[in-house]
């Protein structure tokens, strides 16, 4: 059955019986007089007159059908059965992907706004009797995502709709489509997916849902793209501090299907990649990369006062601008807050004299000394490491070492000394883990001074051991201790050996406990077990390993991608209050609530989504308690496209528009069927010169 798409012209057919009230109105009577000599010439008059007869009825049969045809073809006919003259409703969906990689420049403008384009487009097609829904595949949209409403007000819903920093997730945003649009009551349900189909959009842990109903795939240009993209920054786990130099490592991925030649022929240029920090461009590199490939480049810098940092690599501009920047942030401190904890006044007295031996580093180093029956009134978020020296047990029991266990996941520094008063047992059950280290044996009862172990095999490329790298390093470690713990390192640690025994017990290990740092000690510093205490070595490996303790820096505790909801551990928020202010890239501002964890000894706080990439900051009580580094997810540079074909060989009735194609006449006869209208305009054509020959023979052979 025909659906006409333009029903009103249909009254125009009435035009048809114009031949015909023609014909009868003007027919003449005639006066029949009779003549005696014609008799012969009657027959031949009613041969001809039969003729005349033939070609009338034959020019008023044309005549009527050219009147048809011409309504027809203004009524526009199409193939599909539905109503006569009218559509059902329509409720149809736009996903819309305005992830970071629909910023691409292409030929004809911004990717992103081809798209809304062509959302304008379809929208333009419904009725006032049809509903529209707009869903978008990053993010949310201005007040309209999952609702349906007018196609008017859809319009300005996806007006308003701006372009994030957000990973695309498309499989999603299907999925949610197909739910939302399943609900509907109408006959004609509809879902346009306007994306650049990212390989990297679909993800591979989500299943795509089947939908009864037609399945649009609106394609977006794709010309050849010139794109290199920042993949990751990474300072690895250096010890950063005031004045001293330390590497930046960042790497860039092309692309680009073209490339950039590695020996800069064929008319490439070199591209650079500058760092910024502190607002200040400070280096700059240039590079050489082929398609697909991947380059890493170092760059060396450093820091001239304590506190927040922050910065940025950046790449010289290509077609996709948004994957060109990296931020990063990081704290170095002003001041060293250390909690010592130890019951043996000898031993605390020799930890607090390596860290402060003069007034000097004393204005650097703030060191507290509690008990281990004391420990559990202190707040642990105040001080930025522990040292547990001679560690035994700790008189509260579990609480406390789940308390400090939490301190060190959110992001704290533990020292762990073991000697002469070590209880094998607590230190396997509560430290074991965090160290890296099983202890195997109990310290000896009695000293003999008649034999030692020799420390050895110190690891100086290792932050805190590498200020003893020079020539003479091999005289440097000369330490004898009369007694040690046997230990061994656990077969699931990933710690790191710094040195060991002349046995092979570990003596110096260092380790990460989720975002916190664990440096294991296994050596008593009394002057009576060993003489490392009295060593030129002692002090500075003490200020090493406090600053690496309390370094806040750490990439991977920072690596945070747009969309991302963190929550951060503040540990300097200072007049600590409940209630935090963020302020964001772009200069607003939002109010955050914080929560306490780990026994009130933490703040956390929860972000919420952070959309923009750059550097947000976290104040409280008008000083700033954190600052955080956010980028674009790496994937999202990644701009190769999925096969759309086979793509849409998942759905039963998916459908390819083109980018090419006019998106009225598609959806038109997508809708409704295929259009009839030039059919009925060529036999209208074809029927009017019919009608000309067949008249004007008439006139001819017409008796005069």
């Amino acid at each position: 059955m025909l659906n006409f798409l333009n029903g009103a012209v249909l009254v125009a057919a009435a035009a048809a019986l114009l031949p015909f009230l023609l014909h009868l109105f003007s027919k003449r009577k005639v006066k029949v007089v009779k003549f005696s000599s014609i008799v012969y010439l009657k027959a031949m008059q009613k041969r001809q007159v039969r003729a005349i007869k033939i070609k009338q009825i034959l020019l008023l049969i044309i005549r009527t059908l050219i009147l048809l045809a011409i309504v027809m073809a203004f009524a526009r006919p199409a193939t599909e059965s539905g109503f006569f003259g009218s559509h059902a409703a329509v409720s149809a969906v736009i996903v819309l992907d305005n992830s970071a990689s629909m910023g691409l420049s292409v030929r004809d403008g911004r990717l992103f706004d081809i798209a809304v384009r062509k959302g304008t487009a379809i929208l333009a097609q419904m009725e006032q009797a049809d509903e529209a829904a707009l869903i978008v595949t990053s993010g949310q949209s201005q007040g309209g995502v999952d609702l349906f409403g007018n196609p008017v007000v859809t319009g300005s819903v996806l007006e308003a709709v701006e372009p994030t920093d957000v990973r695309s997730d498309l499989t999603g945003a299907i999925n949610r489509a197909i739910k939302l649009i399943s609900e509907r009551k109408n006959l004609n349900r509809e879902i346009y997916i306007i994306s650049d189909f990212q390989a990297s959009s679909l993800f591979d842990n989500e299943s795509l849902n089947d939908f009864d109903g037609s399945l649009y795939f609106v394609e977006l240009p794709g010309d050849e793209i010139d794109n290199c993209s920042i993949v990751a920054v990474d300072a690895g786990d250096q010890l950063i501090e005031v004045g001293t130099e330390f590497d930046f490592s960042v790497t860039i991925k092309c692309q680009s299907e073209a490339g950039i030649a590695l020996d800069g022929l064929n008319g490439s240029e070199e591209r650079l990649v500058s760092l910024y920090l502190d607002d200040e461009r400070i280096s700059q590199q240039g590079y050489y990369i082929g398609s697909g490939e991947s380059k890493s480049l170092n760059f060396r810098l450093s820091i001239s006062s304590p506190g927040y940092h922050d910065g940025f690599f950046r790449l010289s501009d290509d077609d996709l601008k948004s994957d060109n920047d990296y931020f990063f942030s990081f704290y170095l401190p002003e001041n060293f807050n250390i909690l010592l904890v130890g019951d043996d006044a000898v031993d605390t007295r020799l930890f607090r004299l390596a860290l402060a031996p003069d007034e000097k580093l004393r204005r650097h180093w703030s060191v507290k000394q509690v008990s281990y029956g004391r420990l559990g009134s202190i707040r642990l978020v105040d001080y930025d490491a522990v040292i547990l020296s001679n560690f035994s047990s700790m008189p509260a029991g579990e609480a406390e070492m789940v308390r400090l266990s939490d301190y060190v996941r959110r992001g704290g520094g533990l020292m762990v000394n073991s000697g002469r008063d070590a209880d094998s047992a607590t230190f396997n059950k509560y430290l074991s883990e965090m160290t890296g280290v099983e202890l195997a044996s109990e310290f000896p009862t009695e000293i003999r001074h008649g034999g030692f172990y020799r420390m050895s095999d110190f690891d100086l490329t290792h932050q805190i051991l590498s200020v003893f790298d020079n020539s003479s390093a091999e005289n440097q470690f000369d330490f004898k201790s009369y007694a040690r713990l046997k230990s061994i390192l656990r077969a699931d640690s990933s710690s790191h050996l710094l040195a060991r025994y002349s046995d092979g017990s570990p003596a110096l290990v260092a380790s990460k406990f989720h975002t916190g740092r664990v440096i294991y000690f296994g050596c008593d510093i009394s002057p009576e077990i060993s003489d490392i205490s009295m060593h030129p070595f002692f002090v500075p490996f003490m200020v090493r390993s406090c600053e690496y303790l309390s370094a806040d820096f750490s990439g991977d505790r920072d690596n945070y991608f747009a969309g991302d909801a963190p929550r951060r551990t503040l540990r300097r928020a200072f007049n600590i209050r409940d209630e935090f202010e963020m302020i964001m890239p772009d200069g607003t501002s939002r109010l955050l609530k914080g929560g306490g964890a780990g026994g009130n000894d933490l703040k956390l706080v929860e972000c919420g989504p952070l959309n923009q990439t750059g550097i947000y900051s976290i104040r409280n009580g008008g000083t700033e308690s954190d600052r955080v580094a956010v980028n674009i997810d790496p994937a999202e540079g990644d701009l190769y496209r999925i096969d759309l074909d086979e793509f849409k060989n998942r759905f039963s009735n998916g459908v390819i528009i083109s980018g090419e194609a006019n998106m009225a006449g598609f959806i038109s006869e997508k809708r409704y069927g295929r259009e009839l209208w030039q059919y009925f305009l060529v036999a209208a054509i074809f029927l009017l010169a019919l009608e000309m020959l067949i008249a004007r023979d008439r006139v001819a052979s017409s008796p005069k």
